[in-house]
């Protein structure tokens, strides 16, 4: 089993206290379990039970703007299911900030179809990572912000179908830290956690 680290051994998983009209802080774990990288801005999760390739070329380097893009594919070996709302990132200072709505992404689709325009050329086929797959599908969590179609809450996959989409997070900051995140992807059956490594 592979493990990313960072820093010395040991993994601290904290949720800490909320007040009221705080923002809910987590740490990012010093080790991330179950998890290899490959490639500069490329991780997998990998249990028996679920594997998930988070690709993040383009907003590796492309982070001093509002909205962080994360190419996302995701397979469990028997059915899974995957809540957009369950869906987060952790930032080096330990705030959590939730997958962004559709109304969030659409607010400005001039801004945002520009940086889909320039992410274009740094798109990763993460679809090669997954063998054997049973078919495929779209997560569809986000529609184009100019385009019209059905933005859906979850994912429902059959036993090793595999499915792919983006993930967009907007920085209540309007701006991304260097240094490593956690993006946090519960679904029935645990959690998994990949390191997203901003430079």
């Amino acid at each position: 089993m592979t493990r990313f680290l960072i820093g010395a051994l040991g993994l601290v998983v904290a949720t800490g206290h909320v007040a009221i009209g705080q923002s809910p802080t987590r740490q990012v774990p010093r080790e991330f379990e179950h998890v290899k990288t490959m490639g500069r801005a490329l991780a997998e999760y990998r249990t028996a039970r679920l594997q998930i390739v988070a690709a993040y070329y383009y907003s590796q380097t492309h982070h001093d703007s509002s909205w962080l893009l994360i190419e996302l594919g995701a397979m469990g070996s028997q059915p899974t299911k995957i809540e957009r709302d369950h869906i987060e990132i952790v930032t080096p200072r330990g705030r959590v900030v939730p997958l962004a709505t559709q109304t969030q992404w659409g607010e400005d689709p001039e801004r945002s179809t520009q940086m889909l325009q320039q992410a274009a050329t740094t798109r990763h086929q993460i679809g090669s990572y997954f063998k054997n797959t049973n078919g495929g599908t779209g997560l569809r969590f986000f529609v184009h912000p100019r385009g019209a179609g059905t933005v859906l809450e979850f994912a429902d996959l059959a036993p090793d179908q595999a499915a792919y989409g983006d993930l967009l997070f907007q920085s209540p900051t309007r701006l991304w830290d260097k240094g490593v995140h956690a993006l946090v992807v519960r679904y029935d059956g645990g959690e998994a956690m990949l390191p997203i490594d901003l430079q």
